[in-house]
């Protein structure tokens, strides 16, 4: 496999006519190392360690230069701008703290690793609405008392750490329910009567201390059960008649100063034995004649004022006057009327009843 082997036949004769050339195995490439393998052939191994001492370096092979170094410190460059970047050749790359101060107490410094260093302002504690506050660069936070005087003498001044200055109102209060109280200024407190007035003419006005004015209602009973009490806000009591009337005919309204109304029962008896007396509280007083069929047809109904009703059975009801039927009664459906029966020869007439038959004797 490293060599190329040909015959030549020009050799001379008697010579070995075989030719063995060496495989050139060069890949022109500096970074491996070239060799032949008498089974494998030409192999071409890369070997070539560009390594540098220096750590700010970084080496590689080049097929046409062989090792080549190049400056890699701006790997240890970074964007975070808290820090100092620079690189060693023996160390590295090496980053270093910056340091923000301004000296000034009233800033914080503080580091930003888009910006750098800032100094916002020191958030102190100002939460006591009673101080106004300062800053000095050298001895930090200032208090200073507010004032909370406003001149006013209808007022209470104060100081409230969460809401700064308050004014409350001054409490003028006698502690009596009959007087109004106000604040006036430069004099203060002034305390004048309360009217109570209330315009009407049903109460009784008056003013207690404790609870401040009282509205009695009059009393406008006269005591009278036939009058009705009222009273008119603009003119006071007023008394009028108890209408008594309950709209009833069957009664006689009236009123008793004691009891007030009184409705009496009217009395509808007509004395009439032959009637139903009975009062329409619309109409009052009616009479309905009785019904005195007593359903039987064989007797005669009448009406008695004095006793009521009759019926009486009356022999002669059912008498037809004929002398060929035979007359009765029947309670349910009144006169029945049998014809008379004669004998073979005989007829019937209606005043001498059966007579002997003239045509059937010839």
């Amino acid at each position: 496999m490293c060599t190329e082997d040909s015959c030549n036949p020009d050799a001379p004769k008697g010579e070995y006519p075989c030719e063995h050339h060496k495989v050139d195995c060069d890949d022109e490439n500096e970074c491996t190392t070239d060799c032949c393998h008498p089974e494998n052939g030409c192999m071409n191994v890369p070997d070539v360690f560009c390594n540098d001492v220096n750590a700010c370096r970084e080496g590689t092979c080049s097929p046409y230069l062989g090792c080549v170094y190049e400056d890699t410190s701006d790997r240890c460059y970074d964007d975070n701008k808290c820090f100092d970047y620079s690189c060693d050749e023996y160390m590295g790359c090496i980053s270093s703290p910056v340091i923000c101060d301004d000296s000034d107490v009233c800033t914080d410094n503080i580091c930003n690793p888009d910006s750098g260093c800032e100094y916002p302002k020191r958030e102190w504690d100002t939460s006591d609405k009673c101080f106004e506050y300062s800053c000095d660069a050298e001895t930090g936070l200032q208090k200073t008392p507010v004032c909370c005087n406003d001149d006013d003498v209808c007022t209470k001044d104060s100081c409230n750490p969460y809401s700064g200055c308050e004014h409350a109102d001054e409490v003028c209060d006698d502690e009596n329910a009959c007087t109004t109280e106000k604040c006036v200024n430069p004099d203060g407190c002034v305390f004048t009567n309360v009217i109570c007035d209330d315009e009407n003419a049903c109460t009784d006005d008056s003013c207690c201390m404790e609870t401040g004015c009282k509205f009695t209602q009059k009393d406008c009973d006269d005591q009278n059960a036939c009058t009705c009490d009222d009273c008119d806000i603009n003119l006071g009591c007023t008394w009028s008649p108890k209408n008594c009337n309950d709209e009833n005919e069957c009664t006689t309204d009236s009123c008793c100063t004691t009891n007030g109304c009184v409705n009496t029962p009217v009395e509808c008896d007509d004395s009439d034995e032959c009637t139903e007396d009975y009062c329409n509280p619309l109409c009052g007083c009616e009479y309905k004649d009785i019904d005195c069929d007593d359903d039987n047809m064989c007797t005669v109904d009448s009406c008695n004022p004095h006793s009521g009703c009759v019926n009486i059975e009356n022999e002669c009801l059912c008498d037809d006057f004929d002398a060929c039927t035979v007359d009765s009664c029947n309670p349910n459906i009144g006169c029945v009327y049998d014809t008379v029966s004669c004998e073979y020869d005989e007829t019937c007439d209606s005043i001498l009843g059966c007579i002997a038959d003239r045509s059937k004797h010839e």
